[in-house]
């Protein structure tokens, strides 16, 4: 991830970078990468402006692995919502996930609903990710009486995808992704 700073000009859909766009992170990778300095920093010395927003997670689940997927629910979709809306989001922001499955459905789901579609770029860092998350235009939240039951179709502009990001993973982690 340490080189791909320079080419984020690229990545970013041109009418995003004289807008105000939003880093979207879970826990897990905020503790793990500096994403201050990789993403937020790195924007603002090429004039993009962004704005970090992280996502809870758990460090530990029931099995002791880490997982995000217990705050991919309506709760922190509208505490992001609330955040960007009071922010100045414009019809040009883009959200430009950095995680793995969870964050990246996440993003898209707000990506699709917030001026009926805003940009969408995902920097994503799990097999869940890379295998399918970030790649399917499926893009969902859970609610409380199911799995993915509120969400749209909305493909991602770009898709950054870090194959060295898995030497971090569990075997666990990289199982779930190739086998989804």
């Amino acid at each position: 991830m340490q080189e791909v700073s320079k080419y984020y000009t690229q990545f970013l859909p041109a009418a995003s970078l004289e807008a105000k766009n939003f880093v979207i992170v879970d826990e897990i990778c905020d503790n793990v990468m500096d994403i201050d300095k990789l993403f937020v920093e790195a924007l603002k010395s090429v004039g993009v402006e962004c704005l970090k927003i992280v996502v809870p997670s758990d460090m530990a689940d029931d099995s002791g692995e880490t997982s995000t997927e217990p705050f991919k629910n309506h709760k922190v979709f509208t505490s992001c919502v609330n955040t960007i809306l009071s922010n100045g989001v414009s019809k040009h922001s883009c959200i430009i996930s950095v995680g793995g499955g969870v964050v990246n459905n996440l993003c898209g789901v707000l990506a699709g609903m917030i001026y009926r579609g805003i940009h969408l770029v995902h920097f994503t860092t799990t097999t869940m990710g890379m295998l399918d998350a970030a790649l399917d235009f499926k893009q969902a939240i859970n609610h409380d009486l199911g799995k993915n039951l509120l969400g749209c179709y909305y493909p991602a502009e770009n898709i950054v995808i870090d194959p060295a990001s898995c030497l971090t993973l569990s075997a666990r982690h990289i199982r779930n992704g190739i086998s989804e």
